[in-house]
Parts: C-alpha cells; structure tokens; sequence
C-alpha cells in the first residue's frame, strides 16, 4: 500500500524562525545596551551581566540534564535571555554573588518549577529582580556613577525634570537601563525581525506619559529615567508572559504604563516597572481568554465574558489596593543631596530614619536621641586639590560600617582611587577611640597620600563630632569647661623642642602661641600661622593638620594638648579632644621611599612644556632635588621651586601646589615621582 505526500495530513506553515533563533535575535538586540552600559559603568557590569548569564545557562543546562557539548548547554537560548536580560537589569554596584543568586532563582524558582519555557506565569528576570530588591535592598539600589566608582541614586530621585542626559545614558542607574539610545536601537531591531509588536511597547509608553500628564509629572522624566524603555522593549514584550492577541495587547501596555506611573507617584518605591509588569504578567491569561477572535457562529456566553472581565479587573483593583495601603503605611522619602551627590540614608538606615542637627552638622539617625541604633552623617576635608566630601554610617556602638565618597576633585588614577572599595574598607569597624593613623590604622594610596590624608582626617572628625552630638556626658566632653590662666608646655618637632603657650579665659581657649621652635622656617611657618588659629576657633585640638607642614603640625597639636591637660586638673590626654597620641620623636616624614639609593631623572608635562628634575636619594631618603630645565615664567617657577623642594624633603612625599603656579607645581611633583620611579621605587 501506498501513501501520497499530499495525504499525509494538512498543509502546514514552514518558516526558518525557531526558538532557538529568535532567542539569537534577541541577544543580539541586547548588545547596544550592554555596550552602553560597559561604556559608562566599565568592565565591572560586563563580569556582572556575564556572571549572571552564564550562571542560567549552566542552572538550565543542569537542571534539564542537557548534553555537555556547547550546542547541548546553550539549549534553546532561553536561559542566556533571562541571564542577560538580568544582568542589564542590576546595579554594576552589585557584588557578584547577587547575579549568581539570581540567575538561580530566575531559572529554578521561575521558569522551570511552572514547567519550563511556555508555562511561565511571570517573566523569569523581572521575579527575581523583585525578589533581590525585596530581600537584599541595600546592594540593589547603590548605583555607580558613570565613569566613577562613586555611588549615586537614580534620577528617579534625584531629578524632577527631563534632562538630555537621560537620552545619552550618563546617569547613575542599572546597567542596561539608562541609555535611551541603545534601547531604541534594539527595539528597532527586533521590529525588524518580526519578534516584537508595536502595540505593547507603544501603549505602555504612551499610556505612561499620559497618566503624567495628567498627575502633574514631568512626561518626558517618566518615560525616560528609571527602566521604563527597557522594560517596554525587552520585558513587556515577553512572548511566554505577554498576551497573544491584539487586543490583549493593548490592554496590557496600557495597564503596564498606569501601575507603572501609579506606584511611582503614591508609593515609596521610585521605580515601579518592576512590581507593575509582574501584576499584568498574572492577568495576561485573562486577557487572552477575554480578547482571543472568536468563530463565526461561536462565542463564550454572555456570564463567561464578565467573569473573565471580573477577574481581570480585580486582579488590577487588588494590586493597586495594596500599594496605595503601603504607600499609606510606609513614610515618604525624599531623597537627600550633599553637593550634588546622594545620601544612601534608606540603604544604610532604613526607611524611619530620623533627622538631629548639632553644631551646623546634619545626623541622620535610627532609633532614639538617648541610644541610637544607626546614625549616618556626611562631611568633608581639604584633598589635593579640593574637598573630598564622604558619607558615614554608623551601628549601634558608633563603629563605621559603611562609608563612601560621595565627590572629590582629585586626580584621575591618583587621589581618585580614594574611592576604591578596599581602601574605603579599612574604616569598617573603626570608632572614636582608634587613632586612624595613616600608616598604622589605614594604609594611603602610593602617589595619593594627600588624598589619603585628607579622608582620614575628615572621618576622624566626623567621628569626634557624632560623639559629641549624642554622647555629651561622654569623659572627653568634660575637658571643653578650663581653669582660666597661661599654660605653657612644649612637645618634639622636626629640628627639635616646640613651645607653646596657651591662654584660657572663661573657661574657653582664647590664644595659642608658639613660643620657640627650631623647625625650617620657610617650612613650617604655615603650621605656625594657621594651627593656632585653627585650634582657637575650634576650642579644641582635634583640628586639620596643614599639608606641607605635617610634623610641625602635630607637634603644636601635640604640646596644646599638654598645656591642657594642665588646665583641666584630672585629665589625661586622652580627655582632651583626640585619642590619637603623637610620636616623641617623629621621624622625617611619614612616607617611605622604596628605592635604593643613588641619583634619577624624571619628566613631567609642566605649564608651558617638559620639566625634569634629578633627585638624589641617600639612606632610603630623599636628599636633594635639582630642576635641570624647564619652560615655565621664571617669575612663576621661581618662588615654586624655591617652596616646593625644601617641603618635599621635609615631608618625603606629596605636598600642596604653590597658588598662582598650581601647574608648575603639579609637573615638579609628577617629575620627581617619575624619578623615583626609574629606580622601581614608589
């Protein structure tokens, strides 16, 4: 017996368009926006978003037993999808367990416990990114500034109008979201191919700029900041979670583009893509029963469609219910910016934080005025070449357990690294009662020890003004009120005894003079005209040293405190406004010149072209600098040169520009380290 071809059964549609294929297609669509984001955030969100892709595709391909060949792990393409999509979708902040972590319940808890690819109620990366921010809030909402390693807050708390920026991507926010631009290009792309309709990522956009308008928003912010294009695109579109009719279609984007709008504006979560997606993902079945073209002659009963009717809209009702009881119950926040950067105060406190001002400085704190369980505070000191302004939080015992720079004008590569994860580390568990000595508690950044100095210095205060803040009781606050009269006391410098003399009236610190030193006069006259007056405004010691004049510096520190110790009968030194004890006999500097001895040459780009010096180094120090030539106003380079190197050799290491000849003094300090760096030293 015989069959026909033609008999085997009906025709059929043929296309080369698999799964697998389209899953290809839409990776690809994705890459304008992981290049965007590695172009900002750098090489970190490329290891995040390929962490957490291959971590789904290894999750999927173990899970499902797939053959281990690369054809065999890669499957269908599905799970690379929801490990990319992810990782765009994460802070480049993140630490790399959370793309792990998520990947896993993204593949495991999503998609294949409803049965794999098909049965998928909610779009696997959207759950687990709601479940990372609900469990794990303070790693998901720290974003990196573009180009920097300095932490901000989205512009859906930072700005409250449209800025062009928001189209280029240079904004603090996830990896893949913040740059409009690359976002269309895939879309477009996907248009292109076939894979995506018009309707979803059009009515969702749409509807949102609508409901702004008409909630008094800016339209253009809200389509624009926050992940709202990306999702429109890349999650609204989902072809496992979004409906299959036209119609259906419709009614999703417009109810992604409401929820999405609505939580924004009347809860305390800024962003709303995430939570609003995920509820029209659950009423996506009903849509399709509701909307799906019926036969002629055929139809569901009149009661079939207003059940299905009935249900869809409760489902919505219910969801908006909730979030306007949260918003209700959860307090407003208002995002707080210190020169121009972003405070984590929810991160690191929690949303009921409280607000204490003492003394000109803002604390923000949890818990009680009489025992605060958190406490968070910004401020500042003097870097190289400006301030560096930080943020501080603070446990239950006044310990550091978190801090972070919020904006500085240090050099690129040098002071810059300030910022660095592991150098802002060593503060962690650090209170008022460490001495954070440079060197000793913290060690400085090579070539960036100003830089270094200055964090130091302005945490040490910070952590001196919180104790007085709110622990005014506290020993070392008894010692403000002194026994009026002249106190003198004297303490060791550089080139010897130092002799101050300290007068008290009214209990208060009313003069400060040097009596007698033996110090390099050209050296450590600042020290001697700035410290005094330094510690008279502040009624205390606990001041900023002046860079340049170091040892000079902590030794008039070092004998005021010795002249008040004696003012105040009872006292140790300890009680009079700093823990940190200073060296007998400080040695020359407190750098170490890691080259052997000998004589180097180096060159830097000075103001008006090549400068180079030689230096000589002798028992581990430097010993002499020569500027061999330069091409700079003599009348400029002169009085530089002539300040400059005798405080280098003071100070065996970085010191503060010359005003008025600030390039010329950054070209002789980059010479000089240029030669030390010729014999492989730092």
């Amino acid at each position: 017996m015989t069959t026909d071809k033609m008999s085997l059964g009906s025709p059929f549609l043929r296309t080369s368009v698999t799964i697998r294929s389209t899953m290809i297609d839409v990776l690809i669509a994705l890459l304008p926006a992981l290049i965007a984001g590695v172009f900002f955030f750098g090489a970190r969100s490329l290891w995040v978003v390929l962490i957490a892709t291959v971590t789904a595709v290894g999750c999927e391909a173990l899970l499902l037993k797939h053959p281990f060949t690369i054809k065999g792990v890669f499957g269908d393409g599905s799970a690379a999808v929801t490990g990319m999509i992810l990782g765009l979708i994460l802070p480049s902040s993140v630490p790399f367990w959370v793309p792990v972590f998520g990947s896993i319940l993204a593949i495991a808890l999503v998609k294949l416990a409803f049965g794999g690819l098909g049965y998928n109620i909610f779009n696997p990366a959207l759950a687990a990114r709601a479940i990372l921010l609900l469990g794990f809030t303070a790693p998901m909402v720290r974003y990196y500034l573009p180009f920097d390693t300095v932490t901000s807050a989205t512009p859906l708390l930072t700005m409250s109008q449209f800025d062009w920026t928001l189209v280029w991507g240079n904004v603090p926010g996830s990896i893949g979201e913040t740059a409009v631009l690359p976002i269309l290009l895939g879309g477009i792309y996907l248009f292109y191919k076939g894979h995506i309709d018009w309707r979803i990522p059009g009515f969702y956009v749409g509807s949102a700029f609508l409901v702004a308008l008409l909630w008094d928003m800016d339209p253009w912010l809200t389509i624009t900041a926050g992940s709202l294009m990306f999702a429109a695109f890349f999650m609204a579109t989902d072809m496992v979670t979004s409906p299959v009719t036209p119609m259906g279609r419709v009614i999703f984007g417009l109810g992604c583009g409401f929820l999405t709008v609505f939580i924004r504006k009347f809860t305390s979560f800024p962003e709303g893509v995430t939570f609003a997606l995920l509820v029209m993902n659950a009423v996506v079945p009903l849509l399709d029963r509701l909307t799906v073209p019926l036969k002629f002659g055929e139809g569901n009963t009149r009661e079939q469609r207003f059940q299905t009717t009935l249900g869809a809209t409760s489902i919505i009702l219910v969801a908006v219910g909730i979030f306007a009881v949260v918003g209700q119950f959860t307090p407003e926040y208002r995002p707080v910016v210190t020169q121009g950067a972003y405070l984590p105060l929810t991160e690191t406190l929690g949303p009921g934080y409280q607000v204490y001002v003492h003394e000109g400085v803002t604390y923000y704190y949890a818990g009680s005025l009489e025992e605060p369980e958190q406490v968070g505070f910004s401020g500042s000191h003097n870097g190289y070449h400006g301030p560096v302004y930080f943020y501080v939080a603070l446990d239950h015992t006044g310990s550091i357990e978190y801090l972070q720079i919020l904006s500085h004008q240090e050099d690129p590569g040098l002071g810059s690294r300030v910022t660095q994860d592991g150098f802002l580390r060593q503060f962690y568990g650090k209170d008022h009662k460490d001495s954070l000595m440079l060197g000793n508690d913290i060690q400085g950044l090579t070539g960036a020890t100003i830089s270094s100095r200055a964090v130091i210095s302005g945490v040490k205060r910070g952590l001196s003004g919180y104790m007085q803040a709110f622990f005014p009781s506290d020993d070392r606050q008894q010692a403000i009120g002194f026994v009026d009269g002249i106190y003198v006391a004297e303490s060791q410098s550089y080139g010897g005894l130092l002799q101050v003399e300290v007068v008290i009236a009214n209990q208060q610190i009313s003069d400060v003079r040097v009596l007698k030193h033996s110090d390099t006069a050209n050296i450590s006259d600042p020290a001697h005209a700035k410290m005094p007056q330094r510690i008279i405004l502040a009624n205390s010691v606990d001041v900023d040293i002046v860079s340049g004049a170091t040892v000079t510096s902590e030794a008039i520190v070092k004998a005021v405190k010795g002249a008040l110790v004696q003012a105040r009968p009872g006292t140790t030194p300890e009680m009079i406004g700093i823990s940190a004890e200073i060296e007998e006999k400080p040695s020359q500097a407190g750098y170490t010149i890691q080259v052997g001895d000998g004589t180097y040459q180096g060159s830097a780009q000075g103001y008006g072209g090549t400068l180079e010096v030689e230096v000589t180094v002798v028992d581990g120090k430097i010993s002499a600098i020569t500027v061999i030539s330069h091409q700079d106003t003599p009348f400029l380079a002169d009085p530089a040169i002539r300040q400059l190197i005798p405080a280098i050799l003071a100070e065996q290491g970085p010191v503060d520009t010359i005003s008025g000849a600030t390039a010329f003094s950054q070209g002789l300090l980059a010479a000089v380290e240029a030669a030390i760096g010729q014999g492989g030293g730092n």
